[in-house]
């Protein structure tokens, strides 16, 4: 395997909806009441890569499989074998096709768990997931959170169908879990976080991985102003994100845009640390693994 260098005031709080009315829409783009053709994809490969015999490249996502049950698994039938999931690893790759799909999600799946260790131990109380997905993260490190106001935030639908799920695996909601729903037709971000617990004086950790892509650029830019203006000094925010010159960008005959859910943003430039410095915010760390390039940026201490 190739080795890779290793990475890694919101003017309108009402604007910040339209990032995630656009991951509601992606999320429910098949029918209302199943996820999106990507999220299965995503948590496909991470699925395939925990079977990986070598520990150093394996997925420490050992929960990703347990979210694919047949419903999941239809979404992506018959398009893909779905029932190599259930294969040793040579066999589901060779059938699956995820050579390179397992491997990107590896290496990015071990980036954001080790950015959110990181930031746990410089001192932040609070994880925000934007547009939460299946993420595990809340589960699968549920003794490092002990003590932390874990939030996953997404719209109601797409929320609704993760906790049916979380209900079908674990027998029932974890108590250190707080699902944050928005309502697009009048909810701010903001004020529903403040209401699960949310405080803008807290060091915050804001996880949003495989988003960028899928919204517009007005969408990316009030993200991170609301990172900038609304979490204390120290905060984070890590993500994931392509560059404008990436040929899936805007492209309507690419697998995403052909589901409905097509990549509408890169990053300009080499990398995304020009951008993000330009918005108000300090690059902690930058670099790329694989196909992904990642971004940690942090919030400033305030004059």
């Amino acid at each position: 395997m190739v080795q890779y260098n290793r990475c890694m005031q919101l003017a309108r709080l009402g604007r910040l909806a339209i990032t995630f009315a656009l991951l509601a829409s992606i999320s429910e783009a098949l029918e209302p009441g199943l996820s999106s053709r990507t999220a299965v994809l995503i948590a496909t490969a991470r699925a395939v890569g925990s079977k990986d015999p070598n520990p150093e490249f394996r997925n420490p996502d050992y929960l990703a499989i347990r979210f694919l049950g047949p419903r999941e698994r239809s979404i992506l039938s018959p398009e893909l074998d779905m029932s190599a999931l259930d294969l040793d690893f040579d066999t589901a790759m060779k059938r699956l096709g995820m050579h390179v799909g397992a491997s990107t999600q590896m290496w990015r799946t071990k980036a954001f768990d080790a950015a959110m260790l990181d930031a746990l131990r410089n001192g932040a109380r609070q994880v925000v997931v934007l547009g939460a997905g299946f993420d595990s993260r809340g589960y699968r490190f549920q003794s490092q959170l002990r003590g932390v106001r874990f939030m996953e935030v997404d719209s109601t639908p797409t929320q609704e169908y993760k906790k049916q799920r979380v209900r079908e695996i674990f027998g029932g909601l974890p108590g250190n879990v707080t699902y944050v729903p928005m309502d697009f037709t009048k909810d701010d971000l903001l004020t529903q976080l403040v209401k699960a617990g949310y405080s803008e004086k807290e060091k915050t950790f804001f996880l949003w991985e495989g988003v960028t892509e899928y919204l517009p650029e007005s969408a990316v830019k009030e993200t991170l102003h609301f990172v900038r203006d609304h979490a204390a000094p120290g905060s984070r925010i890590a993500f994931d994100y392509t560059l404008s010159s990436d040929p899936t960008v805007n492209n309507p005959n690419s697998r995403f845009a052909r589901w409905g859910e097509p990549w509408l943003f890169g990053f300009p430039g080499r990398d995304a640390a020009p951008y993000v410095e330009q918005e108000g915010l300090e690059v902690v760390s930058e670099g790329a693994r694989g196909y992904s390039n990642f971004c940690i940026a942090g919030v400033a201490q305030r004059n």
